[in-house]
């Protein structure tokens, strides 16, 4: 029968197996299992260090040991402690819905400055003199739509960022009922108004036509001839209708580019995750449909990400 060992020792026990995992884990070991402990035990950071001398329950430790195992094969971490830190916001994970990744932020980003963007303006055209303060149109309402939601992680994030402004409202769509119910659970769960909504791109959302400010999307831009050159977490970790686009990478851009000037506002700002090579031919997809102000942003690795544009005032 094995030894018991205190949290310490497992958690040093722990990184020596990460360190030779199939996945990202090897990156930083120690830092993974301790999360991984975490999560066995039922302990947060700080809990962990003053307790680190204590020895594990048996049953806590099992749990542990499977867990690294698990991620030792590539299974995410995100999915075996059942959260996601993102942006400002934790999110509940769970098999079956896209696992947000920090890259996206760059999405959640842009999202937050085509609201700043909106909110400055009609306080301008009010003649409030100080546009940056909270004074605007008792009629006026900031839209935020975000489709392709999975986790609701940007609507999420948005909707915390504005959630002492009253005059913004965050709207959100998937195709995948479970996702439609996981980030109605984010949502509840940081305190936050989202409407999530199961929708097909912008079928559920008739009643927004014409009166969007900022429409986000993080659509499946990843053609399926790729995916063994994907990490071994993303082939393991998400689900393929949340990858894969079948039109070869950009078709899903096409459709929101497109029918996204039905539902923007005049100046509204369209703002769409895309793979670090998609960077030109979503920009000309948007000169195409003669959106303006057409720019190509890159995240914090220096990757394209994202590409921004506006519908004509």
């Amino acid at each position: 029968m094995q030894a018991a060992r205190t949290l310490k020792e497992l958690v040093e026990a722990g990184a020596g197996e990460l360190k030779w995992s199939e996945g990202g884990a090897r990156e930083n070991p120690r830092r993974e299992a301790s999360l991984l402990l975490q999560a066995a035990v039922g302990l947060d950071r700080n809990q962990m260090v003053i307790h680190g001398d204590q020895t594990a329950a048996p049953g806590a430790a099992a749990r542990y040991w499977e867990m690294v195992r698990r991620r030792a094969r590539g299974l995410p971490l995100q999915l075996l402690v059942g959260h996601s830190g993102f942006h400002d916001v934790t999110l509940a994970v769970e098999p079956g819905v896209f696992i947000p990744r920090p890259e996206t932020e760059s999405l959640v980003e842009q999202a937050v400055r085509g609201v700043e963007a909106a909110l400055a303006a009609d306080a301008a055209s009010s003649g409030d003199v100080a546009a940056a303060g909270p004074a605007f149109r008792a009629d006026t309402r900031v839209t935020v739509l975000d489709l392709c939601t999975g986790t609701g992680a940007v609507a999420v994030a948005v909707a915390h960022r504005f959630r002492r402004e009253e005059r913004v409202s965050v709207h959100a769509g998937d195709w995948s009922l479970r996702a439609v119910r996981l980030a109605r659970r984010n949502a509840e769960s940081n305190e936050i108004t989202v409407d999530v909504r199961r929708s097909d791109l912008f079928s559920a959302f008739a009643d927004l036509e014409g009166r969007v400010n900022v429409l986000a999307a993080n659509p499946p831009y990843i053609a399926r001839a790729e995916r063994e050159s994907l990490p071994v977490e993303v082939r393991l970790g998400d689900p393929e209708d949340a990858l894969f686009d079948p039109d070869g990478g950009t078709g899903f851009h096409r459709r929101i580019a497109g029918r996204g000037r039905d539902f923007l506002r005049a100046g509204g700002v369209l703002a769409v995750e895309i793979g670090d090579r998609q960077g030109d031919e979503v920009s000309a997809l948007l000169h195409e449909l003669e959106y303006e102000d057409v720019a190509v942003l890159r995240d914090l690795a220096g990757r394209d990400r994202v590409v921004r544009g506006r519908r004509p005032r």
